[in-house]
């Protein structure tokens, strides 16, 4: 019985790590801390391979995305590069610039988002300072760069690696993406703006646009690649809490006085009637019809 439940654990642990372990960031440094007082910094995005589903082969597409805040409420604050092709990256690492008109100073953290025809998968750097900024924004920072990094969020689906079919995995993706406005967006996976829950009660009286009309535009020949491959939109911002219904049941039409006698509601009296008799007078009436 001992055996059994290591086996199981053990197998456990290897589909679970298969799945879920693709990319790992391991710089920027946790802990870091960046000058960007002469204008501009070039920083060093590093990730490696640990032989686990999806790998890194298999990736298409590369997003960097600045980011802030606490894990639970990611803030985007720019964009590094939204689309880089895997072909034009040797080593697993990217050099991104960082203007230091972006935001004010603060702690920082980098959002990879990795595609392919597997699904994506989201991974996300140590926590690192920015200091000499001169943006206008101002960083939700965690305010420790020790905090650890938010979690990995995946959508896979189709095959592994094996050939055999892999679940889709799919969590609620809490990314920062869904704070850029829908129009802005050029990646190839396009974050979907949502009403959230009112928080007590809606005072509005008339509605606005969220955003401008924009205008619509035809290829005249079939695109050798895709514009956009999904739309992710964001999950809840709430939660739904349910109990029993505690109140009395209310009694039944009959007892509440809600109920009625149907004869109440006749106009006419039903009354009987003699079949024979009908049948014999629709008969003399026939017989004198064809004498006449």
């Amino acid at each position: 019985m001992g055996f059994i439940s290591i086996l199981h654990i053990l197998l456990l642990s290897i589909f679970t790590t298969r799945i879920l372990c693709d990319v790992s960031v391991v710089k920027p440094n946790s802990g870091s801390t960046f000058d960007l007082s002469s204008g501009s910094q070039e920083i060093t995005i590093e990730w490696v391979e640990n032989n686990a589903a999806p790998l890194l082969s298999e990736m298409k597409y590369y997003s960097f995305l600045l980011c802030s805040g606490p894990n639970d409420k990611i803030q985007s604050i720019v964009y590094l590069n939204n689309k880089v092709l895997a072909t034009e990256i040797t080593d697993y690492t990217y050099t991104a610039t960082i203007k230091n008109t972006v935001a004010k100073n603060g702690v920082f953290f980098i959002q990879v988002f990795a595609s392919g025809d597997f699904g994506y998968t989201i991974h996300y750097s140590g926590r690192f300072t920015l200091t000499g900024m001169q943006g206008t924004v101002v960083p939700t920072s965690a305010a420790k760069t020790d905090n650890g990094a938010p979690n990995p969020q995946y959508y896979i689906t189709g095959a592994d690696g094996d050939g055999n079919d892999a679940n889709t995995i799919a969590t609620s993706i809490n990314s920062a993406s869904f704070s850029i406005p829908y129009p802005k967006q050029s990646g190839i996976v396009k974050y979907a703006p949502m009403q959230m829950q009112p928080k007590k009660k809606v005072t509005a009286t008339t509605w606005t646009r969220q955003f401008p009309t924009s205008k619509v535009t035809f290829y005249g020949s079939f695109k050798k690649s895709l514009d956009c491959e999904s739309t992710i939109t964001p999950g809840w911002s709430y939660t739904i809490t349910s109990d029993v219904n505690y109140a009395t049941p209310a009694s039944f039409p009959s007892d509440n006085g809600g109920w009625y006698d149907p004869k109440s509601k006749l106009s006419l009296t039903p009354r009987k009637m003699n079949l024979n008799n009908i049948l014999n007078r629709d008969s003399s009436s026939t017989k004198s019809t064809a004498s006449a």
